[in-house]
């Protein structure tokens, strides 16, 4: 469209005037702000996927690079105790691992390195390491302790292996694809497990090191387990065993639930015979020790009783006080004390019984030395004892000690009964004795099985 001569004559005007209207240049205003600096052309790791792994396990990861140039002698480095097990060069700014982690990797941040031809790029804190087991416990996380804890599986690729064997009813339940493990002197049980948790009791050995362990469950068959460590998530405080004196009471408390209390014990010789036992002033309280050889291994456990009474040689001997109810806030008074067995050997036919002078008669510290073994004893009944019973109560020693008692007449034959073996100790009343004379009690091995080997027996005449 052409401009009329009246529009063109306006614009002039209109530039003439503001050129005429125009004054001297202002000073120059202040500098601003530097811009930012563009990207550097340097190759690096841009990004690493995904930025972390489970302990224990095999992951795959992708590295991506800005300006590099990745051939197949490009090597990779994530730390220590992470392998690289293969590798693929997906293009020269890409590359796809797969890595297997250890057991015993420490977890948090790791860099990852790529190094070709003399040149490295590192990617600080790009990729992080996890335990795949979240453990927490309760009890004393001590030397020398047992403990409850309870597991919860992160990593949900690898759910428990829930194979068992037994009822819960008259065989326990075994989780025979479950085992614990954890760092030397730590062991333990899986006690109820799901597929992605499991309550377990834990062991720690008296003379286990101090300071942060590992616990681990291990799934599935044998030589196909999957390991699921919690990374130092026991922390065990070191703590010395009181040492006790025979005879003389030492005082304790019980201040948390399923807490626990060490004692140590020296024998005055080899062949002795030792009890403990606790006095708790809390009605809900259950007394219990375990005790361990001088190792102080739970491997190696002796018997886990309310008061046992145990065989020993001259070697220190460590007493684990533990109350499995949960009870807590409550003293113990802890007394051990060395027993002068009563039996005397050999005893082990009617024509050897061990005369018993005086009734009521308490003694202690017999001994089955094996399954076969008969411990025979003789008692003299006078013209005033006939119609009246023998009674003979057996008794801890060991709990799982299984014995049968028999009375018998002073022929060595004649049976005035024979108890039913209904438990591991025994209560019996023999049949009323009919004439004075030698009255034998015979006491033998269940015939279930040899499971202990001390005893003690009490017989009076009623």
């Amino acid at each position: 469209m052409r401009m009329s001569r009246v529009g063109l004559l306006s614009l002039s005007l209109a530039t003439l005037f503001a050129l005429g209207c125009a004054g001297e240049t202002g000073p120059a205003g202040p500098a601003g702000q530097p811009g930012t600096e563009g990207p550097s052309a340097d190759p690096s790791i841009s990004a690493i996927t995904p930025s972390k792994a489970f302990v224990s396990r095999r992951a795959e990861v992708t590295i991506s690079g800005f300006n590099t140039t990745w051939t197949d002698a490009a090597t990779l480095d994530f730390g220590p105790d992470i392998t690289v097990v293969e590798k693929k060069i997906a293009s020269p700014t890409g590359i796809v691992a797969v890595i297997e982690v250890s057991n015993k990797a420490a977890v948090g941040a790791r860099d990852v390195n790529v190094t070709e031809g003399g040149s490295t790029v590192t990617y600080k804190g790009a990729f992080s390491l996890d335990a795949p087991l979240d453990v927490s416990f309760e009890g004393t996380q001590a030397q020398g302790s047992i403990l409850l804890a309870s597991a919860k599986q992160k990593d949900l690729s690898t759910p428990f292996d829930l194979t068992t064997t037994g009822d819960g009813l008259f065989e326990p339940i075994v989780y025979t694809n479950l085992a614990v493990s954890g760092s030397e002197g730590v062991f333990g049980s899986v006690e109820d497990a799901q597929l992605y948790g499991a309550s377990m009791i834990v062991f720690t050995d008296v003379k286990v090191a101090a300071g942060a362990a590992d616990v681990a469950i291990a799934s599935g068959l044998q030589g196909e387990e999957i390991i699921s460590p919690a990374t130092g998530a026991l922390q065990i405080a070191a703590r010395e065993p009181v040492a006790l004196t025979a005879g003389m009471s030492v005082s304790g408390t019980v201040d948390q639930p399923f807490g626990s209390l060490l004692y140590s014990y020296t024998p005055s010789g080899a062949g002795k015979i030792i009890a403990i036992e606790a006095l708790a002033d809390s009605a809900d309280a259950t007394t219990g020790f375990a005790v361990l050889p001088a190792s102080g291994k739970f491997s190696e456990l002796i018997a886990f009783e309310t008061a046992p009474t145990i065989e020993v040689g001259a070697e220190p001997v460590y007493f684990v006080y533990w109350d499995n109810s949960g009870t807590s806030g409550y003293n113990i008074d802890v007394t051990v004390k060395e027993i002068v067995p009563a039996e005397v050997e050999p005893n082990n036919a009617c024509g050897e019984a061990q005369a018993v002078a005086t009734l009521p008669a308490t003694l202690e510290a017999f001994k089955m030395a094996d399954k076969d073994d008969q411990d025979w004893l003789v008692i003299d009944a006078l013209e005033a004892d006939v119609g009246k019973v023998i009674h003979v109560v057996t008794s801890p020693g060991e709990a799982q000690t299984d014995t049968v008692v028999e009375v018998v007449g002073s022929d060595c034959t004649t049976s005035l009964g024979v108890s039913e073996d209904s438990n591991y100790h025994e209560d019996f009343t023999s049949e009323p004795i009919t004439a004075p004379g030698k009255y034998f009690i015979k006491v033998t091995n269940s015939t279930y099985g040899y499971n202990g080997a001390l005893y003690n027996l009490s017989i009076t005449l009623e």
